[in-house]
Formats: C-alpha cells, sequence, structure tokens
C-alpha cells in the first residue's frame, strides 16, 4: 500500500484540501472586504465628515445642503445619508419643510442623538430626501465622537495593500503548515495507541 503524501492514518477527513483551501480563502476573503469597508469608512465618508466640521455646520443655523458641501453628484455620501448608518446617526437633517415652521423648531428634541433615534424610528430604510433642500450638520455635542470616528490616522490605501500582501503570504503558509500540523498531530495519537 502506498502511502500519499499527508495521509492520515488516524485521522480521518473527507476531503480535507479542498475544505481547507476554501476556508483559507473565505477568510482571506473576508479579512480584505473588512480592509475595503474600513478604508472606504475613513475616506469617503470620513472626508464629507470632515467638510462639515470644517465648514462649521455646527447648528442648525449653519447647516448645509450636500451641494453646498460639495457632494452633490456623490452618491455614496448621499446613500450614507439616507439609509440607517453611523453616519447618520451623526449628522441631523432639517428638512425645509421643518426649518420653514416655527412651531416644529419649538418641539425639538434637546439632545441630537434623541433626535436621531426619533428619524430612524419614524423613517423607512430608504427614504425619500431632497438633497437640494435638505440641510445636515453635527450638533457640537457629537462633534468628538464624529472626529474620533472618522479619523484617516492609520487608515491608508499603503497600509490596506501591506495588509493584503500580508493576509496573502499568511493564507498561503496556512495552506502548507496545517496539512503539516495534522500530520504531527495524527503521528502523536499513533504513538498513544
Amino acid at each position: 500500500m502506498e502511502i500519499f503524501l499527508y495521509s492520515y492514518e488516524n485521522i480521518e477527513f473527507r476531503n480535507p484540501f479542498i475544505s481547507l483551501r476554501l476556508i483559507v480563502w473565505a477568510l482571506f476573503a473576508g479579512f480584505v472586504i473588512a480592509a475595503i469597508m474600513a478604508l472606504y469608512n475613513k475616506r469617503v465618508i470620513g472626508s464629507f465628515v470632515k467638510d462639515i466640521l470644517a465648514q462649521g455646520c455646527t447648528s442648525e443655523k449653519d447647516a448645509k445642503t450636500v451641494i453646498d458641501l460639495g457632494y452633490g453628484t456623490d452618491w455614496f455620501i448621499k446613500n450614507a445619508l439616507r439609509t440607517d448608518t453611523v453616519l447618520r446617526r451623526l449628522v441631523v437633517r432639517i428638512d425645509a419643510a421643518t426649518e420653514s415652521n416655527q412651531d416644529a423648531d419649538a418641539e425639538k428634541v434637546e439632545s441630537a442623538e434623541s433626535s436621531t433615534k426619533k428619524q430612524k424610528s419614524r423613517s423607512p430604510k430608504h427614504e425619500v430626501i431632497d438633497f437640494s433642500t435638505a440641510k445636515f450638520y453635527i450638533p457640537e455635542e457629537l462633534k468628538y465622537r464624529a472626529e474620533v470616528r472618522y479619523a484617516s490616522r492609520g487608515t491608508d490605501v499603503v497600509t490596506f495593500f501591506i495588509g493584503v500582501v500580508v493576509l496573502a503570504a499568511a493564507a498561503f503558509a496556512a495552506l502548507f503548515v496545517v496539512p503539516e500540523l495534522i500530520q504531527l498531530l495524527d503521528n502523536f495519537i499513533g504513538t498513544l495507541r
């Protein structure tokens, strides 16, 4: 009987190499997708938050439209402002109808967090927003949280590519090291019998 490379006498796997490859590459793909999302949040969404804060939009009277902020054609920013995301928990929206109605201004909630929670419970997931008239601002009490959350420190394109290369090397190494470790375990079990 000929023994093939990585055939285990004491441990039984059904097609271990295909499943090992599948697991390793699925983990690699998951880490890469997570890194892309982190880069997107820090670069795209973060630049919007920095622009809101740089232009002094920290109260209702200083609020500006997406067009005024220079993101009139940016679909990613409009989508992030439309759906229930972390950005919408930090950025408060003022509609044109609400802005002109003094009674509605008197009924506004004291804190911005409770205001955004009310909007969340009332609004559907993909609400229709007129971005030409809707104004946005980050309240003063949420300014620090926004700055910390969207700070670009540590997340840049070079770090992303270095991380992908290191993860790819680790994935390739795992494809060769894990079978060797299983072989060691198999040999250890064989010596106990």
